[in-house]
């Protein structure tokens, strides 16, 4: 390739690249399995939930969920528990921690989180994610994530 034609070709690469704009926020969508763990958890959980995550925008690694609040079944659906705790996901450069809160009963999950911390590629970043799935027993649960990560302005 000459001059002028590899000139051409890096400036039109350039334009066509999606530029990382501040602010701009990402629909996620990615696929999760956990496992209930009593092994591997961070300091001083003596149990949690160890999973993996694959997702477009580079959300792929693993993550790690400890409840540290249980609320009350109600009487109306009793097989229902309300949980919260610190989650976190953990990529080749960065990691996310969200705050989820959800509900479960033996047989589904759902929750919402929300940044609340970042590092590496993900420092500033804010947003939302909602997670949706089933457990399939023995400790595993595979659930759907959709939502937004947005970049600091």
């Amino acid at each position: 390739m000459n001059a002028p034609s590899l000139i051409l070709f890096a400036t039109v690469a350039l334009v066509a690249a999606p530029a990382a704009v501040a602010g701009e926020c990402k629909k996620i969508h990615a696929e999760m399995v956990e496992i209930a763990a009593t092994e591997g958890c961070n300091p001083p959980h003596t149990s949690c939930f160890l999973g993996e995550i694959d997702g477009n925008h580079g959300l792929r690694g693993t993550t790690h969920f400890k409840a540290d609040g249980i609320g009350g079944r109600p009487t109306t659906s009793p097989d229902f528990l309300p949980y919260s705790g610190p989650f976190e996901y953990h990529t080749a450069t960065g990691s996310l921690f969200m705050r989820e809160t959800g509900i479960t009963d033996p047989k589904v999950v759902t929750a919402y989180q929300q940044v609340v911390d970042a590092t590496g590629e993900y420092s500033g970043y804010t947003g939302h994610l909602f997670v949706n799935g089933h457990k399939l027993g023995s400790g595993v649960i595979s659930t759907r994530i959709t939502g937004r990560l947005c970049r600091p302005d």
